[in-house]
């Protein structure tokens, strides 16, 4: 196992000096104590709580590369940027780049001038070869949203699956998995398939009292769209409003959406992974620099992007799981201001496509929604601080 110099001490010191905040948050001290003292950690923080410090700031306490696991381009973009843009080294391999630029980045990494390596699962074939016959050692290794493992291995990524066997021919580095959303079941499959049975398990609540959770059913898509329009349009005539995201199931209905938005005057950009590399970067910068108030998405967009000021988060229908909903949905008020979370639905929906019992329980339930997302996850529910059950979704 790694050893990190100066522990917790230390750590303080990167957090202030290297990224500017003058604490941990009390979750983000539960991770770090058993992570710093040599424990491998499944960390189950919800959206907005600084997962990502977990990892960053250990990679600068240690001579080894940290190795991350991300499943986005679009998220490895983002954390990459930050932290170049603070001074520390960092880079990703992926498919946006060409040969030449991954040679000279995997040069760059075994000749140890990188701390922080971001890489794709479908990479870490190739890369762990990279690795083996290299002096540059993995001293971590980063699972970020590490429900993908559960979500998504089983199905168009089943490299996934094989983490835990690229991790022992890593010679078993020390491993943090995090995730904001993931029943006691996903925790438990993440455990094996990285093969930490005796990992650090830290859950907080999955509770976020700044969120208010409703459902609407409408009678078609018509309504739906009318809704969903004058939704983003108050939202864009406040002062002061923030942003709105919109995800939708299909490209298709991505496309439409935008263009109908655009209709009416609304700054609206569709992002889906049908669009190139480039106009990507160019929707995501945008968003990031306020420059488009409302992204029409797939479920490619958000993840782990740091946008503290996303007013509402709307679905146009819903989600296949519930996991997938409370990730989607949480991206909303990662500043803590009060903000709104909807589905727009209609029995038709389910005709999409698998969507879970426990999904169409949700939105066909006349009770608490943020008690049945809750419990859903394991957690016992307080008192409801914001839903349509039990009282006036805002807007």
């Amino acid at each position: 196992m790694c050893a990190f110099a100066g522990g917790l001490d230390a750590a303080r010191r990167v957090l202030e000096d290297r990224f500017g905040y003058p604490r941990f948050r009390i979750h983000q001290l539960k991770v770090l104590g058993p992570l710093l003292a040599g424990r491998n950690v499944l960390a189950v923080l919800p959206t907005g709580a600084g997962k990502s410090l977990c990892f960053q700031v250990p990679a600068l306490l240690t001579e080894g590369l940290t190795l991350v696991v991300s499943p986005l381009i679009s998220l490895m973009q983002d954390q990459v940027g930050a932290l170049r843009r603070r001074g520390i080294a960092a880079a990703y391999v992926n498919s946006q780049l060409d040969a030449e630029q991954r040679r000279m980045i995997l040069d760059s990494t075994l000749a140890g001038r990188v701390t922080l390596l971001y890489c794709a699962p479908e990479r870490l074939p190739s890369l762990t070869r990279r690795l083996l016959g290299a002096t540059t050692s993995v001293a971590l290794l980063a699972i970020d949203e590490a429900h993908c493992i559960t979500e998504w291995g089983n199905e168009f990524r089943p490299v996934y699956r094989r983490l835990g066997v690229f991790r022992a021919q890593l010679g078993h580095p020390l491993t943090i998995a995090l995730t904001g959303s993931a029943t006691p079941a996903a925790r438990a499959d993440i455990l094996a398939v990285l093969r930490i049975p005796d990992a650090e398990v830290v859950v907080t609540s999955f509770d976020r009292p700044n969120l208010t959770f409703a459902v609407r059913r409408v009678r078609d898509d018509r309504e739906r769209f009318a809704l969903l329009r004058a939704l983003v349009r108050a939202a864009s005539q406040e002062r002061s409003a923030g942003a709105s995201l919109v995800y939708t199931p299909t490209r298709r209905l991505t496309e439409l959406v935008t263009r109908a938005l655009g209709r009416t005057s609304v700054r609206a950009a569709p992002y889906h992974a049908g669009l190139t590399a480039g106009t990507r970067r160019r929707v995501l910068r945008a968003f990031l620099a306020d420059q488009v108030s409302v992204i029409v998405a797939t479920s490619a967009f958000g993840m782990g992007i740091d946008k503290p000021d996303v007013r509402q988060v709307i679905h146009w229908g819903p989600p296949p799981t519930l996991e997938a909903y409370y990730q989607e949905a949480g991206r909303a008020g990662r500043d803590g201001r009060p903000s709104d979370c909807r589905i727009l639905w209609r029995p038709q929906d389910f005709g999409w496509g698998s969507i879970a019992a426990a999904m169409r329980r949700y939105v066909e339930a006349r009770r608490c929604r943020r008690r049945m997302l809750l419990e859903y996850f394991g957690e016992r529910a307080g008192g409801c601080t914001g839903c349509d059950m039990c009282e006036p979704a805002r807007g």
